[in-house]
């Protein structure tokens, strides 16, 4: 039981941990990537302002070097807007003036045109720190924008500049002829009005890299999202198993305690004639072990009589309810009703048979106890008519015998044959007062009784009987046994009849056993001799009124025994083989009220 409780803990925990980590994790994740979508922003803003920044620098530096006239007469300011605009990351550079317009671009045919944004709807502030935004493009396509005022005048000159334009910087809006071609040098060095250089770089390679990032922390959180749902649906599914293992075993434990407690015998075998499942009931009818029994053949363990049925039903006969005799540890016959029947399986295929044994002998037993009674029922009825009828002539026929034998000398063969008669009529009549005793309704006068001084007591009464007879008593009597209302003498009188039958029964001597002891709420005398035993034929019938095996016998002893237990609510049954002796067992309830017996 332990075991299965923590077996159901372990399947209920594992899809639960499951559940509780996976959300866990989830939550975390997500805490995690918008914490390093936010970092990406920041950090993106920063790497991209200082470069921004520095090309910035770099570019002035570059304008003022050109400016100088130290590039050659090849360079001036437009090559050196598309130079620094053909590098990988620079999508546009340009330069405008208060107003927007583009006074030089990468582009030569947008100088000109007015830069439609919202920073040029109000004054744009005047600062020489970079500045930085995230604008959208043609196409939706988002840049990185730093812009700041454009400064490349040379309002101070480095001492180490050539002698020979010395003169000419001095002015701060020098600038070399070729520096500026085909653009306004008035509006772009106009120390007054700066104009503004915006350098936009591609955000592209941030953003790809910040999707991939949004990817996996999504493809992670999908992960343990489907782990959880697994978790839960484990759960449920461990619940259900669980809860079908569990419905499965008491259902199994249910049957199984079911066909134990049957009170009929249970045998399956299988297509292949061996036995599979056999109950105690069915290993006691066929006197085998349980565990000997199992997956033998059905041959080597039924009686010839039942495999000769099965043999039919295999062949396609019907049994139902077939009576067959079994024989018994004791060597007795038991009448057994057999039922073969199919087990057909959900595919229909055939999967065995299954025989179920009834044991007869406690209805047949009861069976002959009705007819018993009827019998006594009929006899007693009979008795007391013809009894009624008797016992006048009788005591006539007495009165004349004794009147003759008076008439007679006290020697002589008239007066012997008159006392004989009387004699004879006497024990007629004693016959018939048996008889009526048989025949009315016992009334019993019941008494609170010590069972031991009770069966002591008759032991006593046939002592000196015992002793010719030469046979040993044997007493037994449990201790505690505690009072029983019955009628003392009467039971006595039970107890003497079968105590006598039992000595007449051992001609040759032998044990008297009288044992006395409580079972299942009943007090029980178990009386045993070791006489010839009483045949099966006569077993039936020794409880029948005038029915004896003696000569002197007049067969109603054990007949009105029978009436007094039967009287005090209980039962008395003989079991006897020929040669082997004779056990009597009476039963009497120990919770019989008074009122009741009364």
């Amino acid at each position: 039981m332990l075991s299965q409780k923590r077996m159901a803990i372990n399947t209920s925990a594992s899809p639960l941990m499951i559940i509780g980590i996976s959300v866990v994790l989830v939550a975390v994740i997500i805490i995690q990537a918008v914490l390093n979508y936010n970092r990406e922003e920041k950090y993106m803003g920063q790497i991209l302002a200082n470069k921004g920044a520095a090309l910035i620098r770099s570019f002035e530096a570059g304008s003022r070097t050109g400016m100088m006239g130290m590039m050659g007469n090849e360079a001036h300011l437009q090559t050196l807007l598309e130079e620094t605009a053909s590098q990988g990351d620079i999508a546009y550079i340009f330069i405008t003036d208060d107003r927007g317009e583009i006074l030089a671009h990468d582009q030569k045919q947008k100088i000109g045109s007015r830069f439609k944004d919202s920073l040029f709807k109000t004054q744009i502030p005047r600062t020489d720190q970079p500045q930085w935004r995230i604008v959208t493009g043609e196409g939706e396509k988002k840049y990185f924008e730093v812009y700041k005022t454009f400064l490349p005048s040379l309002n101070h000159p480095k001492p180490g500049a050539q002698r020979r334009r010395m003169g000419q910087m001095r002015n701060p809006t020098w600038c070399a002829p070729e520096w500026i071609r085909g653009l306004s040098q008035e509006r772009l060095l106009d120390p007054k009005n700066r104009p503004i250089i915006f350098i936009g770089m591609d955000i592209s390679p941030f953003e790809a890299a910040r999707k991939e990032d949004l990817r996996n922390s999504g493809i992670t959180i999908v992960v343990l999202l489907f782990l959880g749902l697994t978790g839960l649906v484990s759960l449920f599914w461990a619940q259900n198993h669980a809860r079908s293992r569990r419905l499965l075993q008491d259902t199994r434990a249910f049957a199984s305690e079911l066909v134990t407690s049957l009170p009929m015998g249970i045998l399956a075998v299988n297509d292949t004639s061996d036995i599979v499942y056999v109950n105690e009931v069915a290993a006691r009818l066929l006197q085998k072990d349980i565990r000997v029994a199992k997956n033998m053949k059905t041959t080597e363990i039924l009686p010839p009589s039942l495999v000769e049925l099965h043999e039919k039903v295999k062949k396609g006969h019907s049994v139902l309810e077939k009576e067959l005799i079994f024989s018994t540890r004791t060597n007795t016959d038991a009448p057994v009703e057999v039922t073969i029947t199919k087990i057909i399986g959900e595919q229909g295929n055939f999967i065995g048979h299954v025989f179920i044994l009834k044991d007869l002998s406690d209805i047949r037993a009861l069976e002959l106890e009705i007819q018993q009674k009827e019998k006594l029922a009929a006899v007693g009825t009979l008795a007391a008519g013809v009894a009624h009828e008797v016992r006048n002539p009788l005591s006539s026929i007495r009165g004349y015998a004794t009147y003759f034998g008076s008439l007679f000398d006290s020697d002589s063969d008239n007066k012997k044959a008159a006392n004989i008669m009387a004699e004879e009529v006497d024990r007629v009549n004693r016959v018939i007062s048996e008889l009526l005793e048989f025949a009315r309704p016992m009334k019993l006068e019941l008494q609170d009784v010590e069972i031991f001084d009770l069966v002591d007591k008759a032991l006593r009464l046939i002592k000196y009987e015992a002793q010719t007879a030469r046979v040993n008593i044997i007493k037994s009597v449990e201790a505690g046994i505690p009072k029983i209302a019955i009628d003392k003498d009467r039971f006595t009188q039970v107890l003497l009849n079968i105590f006598i039958n039992s000595i007449q029964a051992m001609n040759a001597g032998g044990d008297l056993t009288v044992d006395v002891f409580t079972r299942e709420n009943k007090l029980r005398f178990q009386i045993s001799d070791t006489g010839d035993g009483i045949s099966v034929e006569d077993q039936t019938n020794i409880f029948n009124p005038y029915f004896t095996t003696k000569k002197k016998g007049t067969g109603l002893g054990l007949a009105i025994a029978f009436k007094i237990v039967e009287t005090h609510g209980g039962t008395i049954k003989i079991d006897s083989s020929k040669g082997k002796g004779t056990t009597f067992v009476i039963s009497i309830p120990l919770d019989k009220n008074k009122e009741e017996l009364v």
